[in-house]
């Protein structure tokens, strides 16, 4: 059996930079405006948290309307926008987002088709600190 923490861990995606703090903010952000999406939000916790941790949040408009536009669909709003956390760890530097992959195979019909192709965003997206 699985263990709930396992679980857990399966539906976050983690990946080490080859890029230190700064510069792996800098090309996620880059890389987030070449594919078509923008980043609408970043918050910097490095004097609340004492550790070198950032959020960027990235959303494309289209995506995200077609996300929302039938209300069943509508929870998903809940996960929006897309997150990508930035920290430093003892070996490294890290980006965490959404396993968005994983997550679409769980939602059926058209969401799970739009959350297939945002995973695939989020893989462009993070290959840019790799």
């Amino acid at each position: 059996m699985v263990a709930v923490e396992d679980m857990m861990k399966q539906m976050v995606k983690g990946v080490k930079s080859r890029y230190g703090f700064e510069e792996t903010l800098e090309r996620l952000k880059k890389k987030t405006e070449e594919v078509g999406w923008t980043v609408i939000g970043e918050y910097d916790f490095r004097e609340k948290v004492g550790l070198k941790f950032a959020i960027i949040e990235v959303c494309n408009r289209d995506f995200a309307t077609r996300a929302v536009s039938k209300p069943e669909n509508r929870w998903v709003s809940a996960m929006m926008p897309c997150k990508f956390s930035v920290i430093e760890m003892p070996d490294g530097v890290y980006v965490f987002g959404m396993n968005m992959g994983l997550f679409a195979k769980m939602v059926p019909g058209e969401l799970g088709e739009l959350l297939s192709e945002v995973a695939e965003i989020d893989e462009k997206i993070i290959s840019a600190v790799l």
